[in-house]
């Protein structure tokens, strides 16, 4: 039976060792994977702002190129039917420092053009044949700019992107066709920059398929095909940006996550993409940490419970040895020569007995076991004594030597010198009694008198011994309280150092862009410089310079930008109101000019501003503080309210309630959780930390309200229903504490 219940014990425990293992198991493999997702997000989210940026890229340049043309084709139209003219118009525009214009063309009605570049001579040649000539030759009344398949320029190779449009006389009839060309090296080197940093492809896409280019730059891919690809559908049926995953489109071998954005205005399509390896490096690299965690602590557990199931067969062991000492115990109580009782001090009550003490006090066995034998009636002589004897084994673990008379069943009486130990057993305090008897040695008196006094000095060792403890115990708990005040300054601390910690990560992508862009200038420099010197300096090569310094500066204003707001932003913490001025002013004149002068966050997107503005409201106060605080509130609702919408709406109202302005700010937006609404005035509290976010926006918002302009914000949103901010307003704002300091 034992054995059995010892197989189903080590059952037990191997169950329950494999069951941890399998928790530990399955949640180290759930939390890699929600870290894979959050990794893949977090990407996709960097790709569309790499896009974003690229777009506005692309579209300033053919917004420029189409000025360039509509201007030329405007001169051209005055001496439309003048070919000497119209020449020498052509040649009066100066592109030889364009950085991005090649050549300019005039294409008769049969196809014949005359060239002029700054890259080769004049010369002319019949282009008839070119998709977007032959499209507006059997078009002579379509009036917008038609942009052209890439191509290879037949004097010096060039790849170029052709944009043309229509010429019309005064009478509005055909008279030409006015083309340019775009050079693709241009956008090649921007392209391979940002590829080669981000260990990306880039590419650009004219609809309805065709590749401008792609980077890494393989002429290859110029003018190519891709209509009928699936990535390719997908992006022209869908919306102006998103994302898709695809492992051979333009003939790559990874699988990569790509993101694109349609350019305004114009049939072409940016597309950044990189491959899962490199965008799951880092992933990998803690996946496999954690892997390896995972196991030394499955390893750990597996040790452990070895170790316990060793320590439970070692319990065993103890058990039997404990029931062998128990049996030999009980044999050599009952043959001991000396008198023995086993005594419950609190039933006082004899549990046991062995033969020595029964030929001493002439008792039968049954007679002293039984729960009527009362010892203080039959064997003790003196009450005091037993009553005395009896509180020494409450206080004691054991007695040595206490004098007793006690009385034998005979009524004979001896003089007992009683020796007790104490022990526990079924929970319970017992004690083993040996009564020796002395009546026939007198001299066993003197010893009793010495062992009562060194009974006295153990009571007073004792006493001194735990005075001693308890002052350690005192220096002890002061210890422990200085201990605490410590942790509460280091809590501290480290909540100050997480802040620091936070500004100082925001940091870090601005000033890494700018030396990275400065590293990039220096490497050009020094290559131009060298070019000077050996005397092989090219114009290409100078323009090619001027170009890289001019966005090269352009990403370090910028990024620098960015870095001098973090911590501009960061220090208002403080509000530094010294910055403003009191001034009296019209209400709804200054809400129109902070609306116009932030329109810009809003005037290019699907979002719109309606507004409900009272007239007549006279303030003293201070706009500056004012324009912050609603310059805020459409940062805030362009950020966060709209985020994943294609539509929305914001409505600014403002009237007079008594002595009060009342202005209130709604956008019909995502709102805001139950959980994160009474943080959203917190410092340094916001969603997207690690994404241009530093938090402070609306601690600012409500410092402002509450120290400079003296009134009060409320909030109220709810998930899905839109956000309200409610601005309460003393017409006439009082004196500011803080704006005296």
């Amino acid at each position: 039976m034992k054995q059995v219940f010892s197989r189903f014990q080590h059952t037990t425990l191997l169950a329950v060792t494999l069951l941890i293992i399998a928790v530990i198991v399955t949640q180290t493999y759930l939390s890699m994977r929600e870290d894979r997702k959050l990794t893949l997000d977090a990407e996709r989210s960097n790709a569309h702002v790499a896009v974003r940026i690229l777009e506005e890229h692309v579209a300033q340049t053919m917004q420029d190129g189409v000025q360039k043309l509509d201007a030329v084709a405007a001169a051209v139209s005055a001496v439309a039917h003048d070919p000497r003219a119209i020449q020498k118009v052509l040649t009066s525009y100066d592109i030889q420092d364009n950085r991005y214009i090649k050549s300019l063309r005039y294409i008769d009605l049969g196809g014949n053009s005359w060239v002029s570049s700054p890259d080769f001579p004049t010369h002319t040649v019949n282009v008839a044949d070119r998709q977007d000539v032959r499209f507006l030759l059997n078009a002579p009344d379509y009036g917008e700019v038609v942009i052209g398949r890439p191509y290879q320029s037949p004097y010096d190779s060039q790849l170029v992107l052709p944009i043309a449009r229509n010429i019309f006389d005064r009478h509005q009839q055909q008279v030409g066709i006015i083309s340019t060309d775009i050079r693709i090296a241009y956008f090649a080197g921007l392209y391979a920059s940002v590829a080669s940093e981000n260990n990306a492809m880039v590419a650009l896409i004219l609809d309805p398929g065709y590749v401008v280019i792609r980077s890494p730059f393989e002429a290859r891919f110029a003018d190519r095909d891709v209509s009928q690809a699936n990535a390719t559908k997908k992006i022209s049926q869908s919306d102006i940006e998103g994302s898709f995953e695809d492992a051979d489109w333009l003939d790559d071998e990874f699988l990569r996550l790509y993101a694109y954005r349609k350019v305004e205005k114009f049939p072409l399509t940016i597309v950044y993409g990189r491959d899962f390896d490199s965008m799951l490096a880092q992933w990998t690299q803690r996946m496999e940490t954690r892997a390896a965690l995972t196991g030394l602590v499955v390893l750990i557990l597996t040790f452990v419970m070895w170790a316990l199931a060793v320590q439970m067969r070692k319990l065993r062991q103890s058990e039997a040895t404990l029931r062998t000492a128990e049996y030999k115990f009980s044999e050599i109580f009952e043959r001991s020569p000396l008198p023995l009782s086993l005594v419950n001090l609190h039933g006082r009550k004899i549990d046991a007995v062995n033969d020595a003490w029964l030929h001493l006090f002439a008792f039968r066995r049954e007679q002293v076991l039984d729960h009527s034998f009362s010892s203080s009636e039959h064997i003790w002589i003196d009450r005091a004594q037993m009553t005395a004897f009896t509180e020494l084994l409450r206080n004691q673990s054991q007695v040595d030597f206490y004098p007793a008379q006690l009385r034998d069943a005979h009524g004979n009486i001896h003089d007992c010198l009683l020796s007790a130990r104490r022990y526990e057993a079924d929970g319970e305090e017992r004690f083993i009694i040996t009564p020796q008897d002395v009546t026939r040695q007198n001299a066993a008196e003197a010893a009793l008198r010495e062992l009562n006094e060194d009974l006295e000095q153990r009571v007073a060792r004792r006493t001194e011994n735990l005075e001693r403890s308890n002052l350690e115990l005192e220096e002890a708990l002061q210890s422990l309280r200085l201990m605490q005040t410590e942790l509460i300054r280091q809590e501290k601390l480290a909540s100050l150092g997480s802040l620091v910690a936070g500004v100082a990560h925001e940091l870090n992508t601005p000033i890494g862009n700018s030396v990275t862009v400065a590293s990039t200038l220096q490497d050009d420099a020094k290559r131009i410089k060298r070019e000077v010197e050996q005397g092989q300096i090219k114009r290409s090569s100078l323009n090619a310079f001027a170009d890289g310094m001019l966005f090269g500066t352009d990403v370090l204003m910028r990024s620098l930008t960015r870095a001098s707001e973090l911590i501009r932003s960061f220090k208002h913490v403080a509000v530094d109101q010294s910055s403003d001025m009191r001034r009296q002013f019209d209400l709804l004149q200054v809400l129109e000019e902070i609306l116009l002068t932030n329109s810009s966050m809003y005037a290019k997107t699907p979002f719109q501003m309606r507004t409900t503005l009272e007239p007549g409201i006279t303030m003293n106060s201070f706009p500056g503080a004012l324009g912050q605080i609603i310059g805020n509130f459409v940062s805030n609702a362009m950020t966060h309210a709209f985020e994943g919408r294609s539509s929305g709406s914001m409505h600014l109202m403002a009237r007079c309630v008594g002595e009060l302005a009342v202005i209130e700010f709604r956008d019909d937006g995502n709102g805001i959780s139950a959980e994160n609404l009474s943080k959203v005035f917190d410092p340094f509290f916001t969603t997207k930390f690690g994404q241009g976010g530093s938090g402070l926006g609306m601690n600012i918002v409500y410092n402002l309200a509450t120290e400079v302009l003296g009134g009060r914000i409320d909030l109220h949103s709810a998930p899905g229903l839109g956000t309200c901010f409610t601005l309460t307003l003393p017409l006439i704002a009082p004196d500011s504490e803080l704006k005296g300091k």
